[in-house]
């Protein structure tokens, strides 16, 4: 139970002091909605081949836009010396980790939901959002794994003064397993295939997210002792 309020208390303040500062969010949003305004201006995309194209346009989207966020959520504990005060006392850094992989994952759902919402208008691509139900479980196994690497190397990018600009090269050769399923789960879905293809993908994520995970949490502590 201790273990539980800890985290809890830790993501309530992580998202109090967003809600407050609008950082993290902001760069998210921001940066989505450019991404998608690009891709609407220089790709060729009609209603013959939006349901091809989206599942590619949107990861894609999720991934550079999430790292951003994340990268700014760990700067902003580095500089305020945050973390310190947790490393001091008696909460593990294992509750900390935890508690900041929760707060990045409601964020990054968060931007994910208004992408999706941009990416109907843009694109007048209705299916989308008849499809957001069953798409549920692969954008939240596909962010869990998205935060729990994200958290990682956002925290080991930040002790540089080029942590911004190394983090997305750290993040997204590691993150390739879970970009590839959740592309390939998402195009299934939008195309209304169910059934043992769609199941060996999303068993793809819950393997790399408890992968991600595991190893996460033995490195966490190390790397910010550093």
């Amino acid at each position: 139970m201790k273990f539980v309020g800890n985290t809890l208390s830790i993501v309530k303040k992580d998202i109090l002091l967003e809600f407050r500062a609008k950082e993290a969010l902001s760069i998210m949003v921001f940066l989505s909605l450019l991404l998608i305004v690009v891709f609407n201006l220089a790709v060729d995309i009609d209603k013959d081949n939006v349901s091809s194209l989206a599942p590619g346009i949107l990861w894609v989207v999720f991934a550079f836009s999430g790292v951003l966020g994340m990268g700014k959520t760990s700067l902003s504990e580095r500089e305020d010396g945050a973390y310190l005060n947790v490393f001091f006392s008696a909460v593990s850094m294992e509750v900390f980790y935890i508690a900041k992989v929760i707060s990045n994952l409601i964020f990054l759902l968060f931007m994910e939901l208004f992408t999706i919402v941009s990416f109907v208008v843009l694109f007048n691509y209705d299916a989308l959002i008849k499809g957001l139900p069953a798409l549920t479980l692969p954008l939240l196994l596909g962010s869990i794994g998205f935060s729990a690497v994200g958290t990682l190397f956002s925290f080991l990018s930040t002790g540089s003064r080029f942590g911004e600009i190394i983090l997305p090269f750290l993040f997204l050769p590691v993150v390739v397993p879970v970009l590839i399923a959740g592309v390939s789960a998402t195009d299934l879905i939008l195309n209304n295939t169910t059934g043992g293809a769609l199941l060996k993908w999303l068993k793809m994520l819950a393997v790399f997210d408890l992968l991600y995970l595991t190893v996460s949490l033995m490195l966490f502590k190390h790397i910010v002792e550093e």
